[in-house]
């Protein structure tokens, strides 16, 4: 398994470095044998034609400063679409392992137009959260927002710190953090990021309030955590990895306004699509609460998936 997975990896990292076009203000493109980074200038290795007629050509290496280059026209990777998929079957270990190269790569170009690093990123932190690294999450979090002055990557920020605020239990002042994101950017990666992590906060503040007996604000709670889990299958689905979490939420929910069936339907679409994942394995000890609490409500068998 492990050689399989370095072998992508040297597969991703290989395509990454793959020609790429050098798009120059001056309106020159430039097809680049390889590219790297040298202070603040991009260094192309160029092909340079025969001097004489059938001779062989030759290749050089060739500096053009930063602020001279209008795009580096790079190929979408690959782990962008698989390491997502990773994630959302219970694999983020292997998806740190296939993004870790490529971003090694792309940090070097991350102030470059066309560097891939400011959607890479993201997905690493996302990897961490799903294995519950939470100070590694928050680490590279920081790291990403000292390292960029780009605008949206403070956005990225900012919901990331929110997700810090809802694994801790600070759920309160996690909420307008999450709002002020969804307002801010378009972006579907990291409005399902909020969605997800929104409806976490929202479902303890309602359990909360409903231990303490205040069941009306619970129940609007309740309604609120529910329309943001929703928010994902409904408008963010291309972002698998945060399905599970989505369907776990809205399983707890449910069992929060008692609907239990709702609830069991949840936790199998849960089972079935994503059985590896930590929300699946937590999904036994949260159904065994759903038939205890039907039971002493008198929820007929027959009602039961």
């Amino acid at each position: 398994m492990m050689r399989g997975i370095l072998l992508f990896t040297a597969a991703l990292v290989s395509t990454a470095c793959a020609d790429v076009n050098l798009h120059l203000k001056d309106g020159r493109i430039l097809p680049a044998k390889q590219l790297r980074r040298d202070k603040d200038s991009i260094v192309a290795t160029l092909e340079i034609p025969a001097k004489e007629p059938g001779g062989p050509s030759t290749t050089g290496d060739f500096g053009f400063p930063l602020r001279d280059v209008f795009k580096l026209d790079f190929p979408k990777p690959a782990v962008l679409d698989t390491a997502p998929n990773l994630i959302a079957d219970g694999k983020a270990t292997e998806a740190l392992a296939q993004l870790e190269p490529v971003i090694k790569f792309y940090s070097g170009f991350r102030d470059a137009p066309g560097s891939w690093w400011m959607e890479l990123v993201p997905v690493q932190i996302e990897a961490l959260l799903a294995l519950r690294k939470d100070k590694e999450a928050n680490d590279a979090s920081e790291q990403f927002d000292r390292l960029s002055e780009n605008p949206e990557v403070k956005k990225f920020s900012k919901a990331f710190t929110a997700v810090a605020r809802t694994r801790k239990g600070d759920h309160e002042a996690a909420l307008p953090l999450y709002d002020e994101m969804a307002k801010e950017t378009e972006r579907m990666d990291i409005l399902g990021l909020v969605a997800a992590n929104k409806g976490e906060s929202l479902v303890a503040l309602a359990d909360a309030l409903a231990q303490k007996g205040e069941m009306e604000q619970a129940a609007v709670r309740y309604e609120e955590a529910l329309l943001s889990f929703l928010r994902v299958p409904a408008l963010y689905r291309m972002q698998r990895m945060y399905l599970p979490q989505a369907l776990y939420g809205s399983a707890r929910t449910y069992f929060g306004m008692q609907d239990f069936d709702r609830a069991r339907r949840a936790l199998k679409e849960l089972s079935e699509q994503f059985p590896a994942t930590p929300e699946a394995k937590a999904a036994p000890e949260l159904s065994a609460k759903i038939e205890k609490l039907a039971a002493l409500r008198g929820t007929p068998a027959s009602e039961k998936e």
